[in-house]
């Protein structure tokens, strides 16, 4: 077995991945890491604590604030109470208007009819009101971000992690890219 692995599983431990479960479950954790194992894989402890399923299209179709109501206690737990109200949802059809909702008083083009077009609009639902948490979280001076992982999917995955947990995963090489959580960030 590759030695790294182990190395990174040390290092996932050391920077809190599993500072949630209890220190037997931790070391198990850690442990499948050194085996090879998949370091962010989803496991039923953590579920509403670090990651969060999310559908790209419930978020399209006007689910943005029900979605994000299940992000709602872990990010309060690190400071970021946060609201979001629907601003406009064209009821005649993408090309009649943008989806546009409010998270605490922040404008947020959920998509556009362009985003639609270019088959954009499940992904970007996902990632922009995601990106302005993360600017609440920054706000708080929390350490945790928002990941996304098959952003615009029925079964997408929303990590709340320190970011130096997602660059260790990076940098250890071990990890295909498609694998590694993106951090959602407006652009």
């Amino acid at each position: 077995m590759d030695q790294r692995w182990g190395g990174l599983g040390r290092e996932l431990r050391k920077l809190g991945m599993w500072r949630h479960l209890p220190a037997e479950r931790a070391a198990e954790a850690e442990a499948l890491v050194a085996e090879g194992g998949y370091p962010l894989r989803l496991s039923d402890g953590a579920q509403g604590v670090n990651w969060f399923f999310v559908d790209g299209e419930e978020m399209a179709e006007a689910g943005v604030p029900r979605e994000l109501r299940d992000l709602m206690p872990a990010l309060e737990a690190h400071g970021v109470a946060f609201h979001v109200d629907e601003l406009a949802y064209p009821a005649g059809g993408v090309e009649d208007g943008d989806y546009v909702v409010s998270i605490n008083g922040r404008r947020c083009v959920v998509w556009t009819a362009e985003d639609w077009r270019t088959d954009q609009a499940w992904t970007v639902a996902v990632v922009r009101p995601l990106a302005v948490l993360n600017d609440l979280l920054a706000e708080a001076r929390a350490t945790p971000r928002l990941f996304t992982l098959y952003a615009g999917m029925n079964d997408g995955v929303v990590w709340l992690l320190d970011p130096r947990i997602v660059d260790a995963v990076a940098d250890s090489g071990l990890v295909e890219e498609r694998e590694i959580p993106a951090l959602a960030v407006l652009g």
